[in-house]
């Protein structure tokens, strides 16, 4: 009998896209149902019977799924990037051994990205299923700051997508992380008017929750072949949302000032964590340009407190030449 507390996902950066590769790296989450990778069809026929169908058909093999992690860790932030927006990234140790590798996953606009891919193993202690060409469509970071002693995590979660499941052994014998969670308490937001001053102009005593949204553009190209499943992936267009919940005081209101004029904005994102040995600290920076869509003062309230609800759109900014950038530091060099 399959047990719950014995379920894992656990992966493997391939070398040869699409080319199944034994998994190094357990990923710390919550595992859920392991959902089908293929669809029967049942035809409609006459053929003398009282009975509407007489065989089912398979055509195509895809399998769709998204991982969770409630409690986030910024050794996580390699991998989900890498395989959604920006492939073939080699950080450099910041500071001499003390592996603090800081990691550029920004993509490009008008060139290919090349995201990775990765090959996974899920299941429990009954049966593990692997799938080869895993590869991110949709990343989101959430976090609410708590208003006392409670927790206040960073969820993350992405959406992959891969070729087949195919009933298989997990790798074994692998460690489990040693990690640094991601604490929402810990994350800024900055505001600044041009890509140039990105980072410059911190809001503070203003943010109480963000939920960070960005479609990479990542999908499967099906097309006539040998196999049911997709040939290869292609790169589409990239758009990434920001919700906050802010606190009613005159920042907020400048934003909701912003918002009726539509004055083009950067906003920053920042979560950070502890110091890498005596190195640089664990961090994510998500900047993103564009106008505030919709800003709605007195949205909600806590302890007679009145909040904000922001609604930040990304888009291009031809002055910039940018959308999105994304960067991080953390004590891995590889995923």
């Amino acid at each position: 009998m399959g047990n719950k507390f014995f379920s894992k996902f656990q992966i493997g950066k391939e070398t040869t896209r699409g080319t199944l590769v034994a998994a190094d790296t357990v990923l710390l989450g919550q595992v859920s149902a392991v959902k089908p990778d293929r669809k029967p069809v049942y035809p409609v026929e006459q053929f003398g019977v009282r009975a509407e169908s007489l065989r089912s058909v398979i055509h195509q093999y895809l399998v769709s799924d998204t991982f969770k992690s409630d409690h986030a860790y910024f050794q996580l932030l390699p991998l989900v990037f890498g395989c959604g927006l920006k492939g073939g990234v080699t950080p450099t140790e910041n500071t001499p051994a003390q592996g603090d590798y800081p990691w550029n996953q920004s993509p490009s606009l008008t060139a290919a990205n090349t995201p990775d891919s990765f090959s996974g193993e899920k299941g429990d202690d009954t049966q593990a299923f692997q799938f080869a060409y895993g590869m991110i469509e949709r990343i989101r970071l959430a976090w609410n700051v708590a208003q006392g002693m409670d927790a206040s995590p960073v969820s993350l979660e992405f959406d992959y997508f891969a070729r087949e499941l195919t009933p298989a052994a997990f790798t074994g014998s692998i460690s489990l992380p040693t990690v640094e969670p991601m604490n929402g308490k810990l994350s800024r937001l900055y505001v600044d008017t041009a890509w140039a001053g990105v980072g410059g102009t911190e809001k503070t005593n203003i943010l109480r929750s963000a939920d960070i949204e960005i479609l990479t553009g990542v999908h499967p190209v099906f097309s006539g072949s040998a196999n049911k499943y997709f040939n290869q992936y292609a790169e589409g267009v990239i758009a990434v949302t920001l919700q906050l919940t802010l606190e009613g005081n005159s920042a907020a209101d400048a934003i909701f000032d912003a918002q009726q004029a539509q004055t083009f904005n950067v906003v920053r994102l920042a979560l950070n964590g502890g110091q890498i040995g005596t190195g640089l600290n664990h961090k994510l920076n998500v900047d993103v340009g564009g106008t505030w869509e919709s800003v709605t003062p007195m949205s909600s309230e806590d302890r007679s407190d009145n909040l904000h609800a922001a609604v930040f759109r990304g888009y291009y900014d031809a002055t910039g030449a940018k959308l999105l950038q994304v960067n991080s530091v953390t004590n891995v060099a590889s995923y």
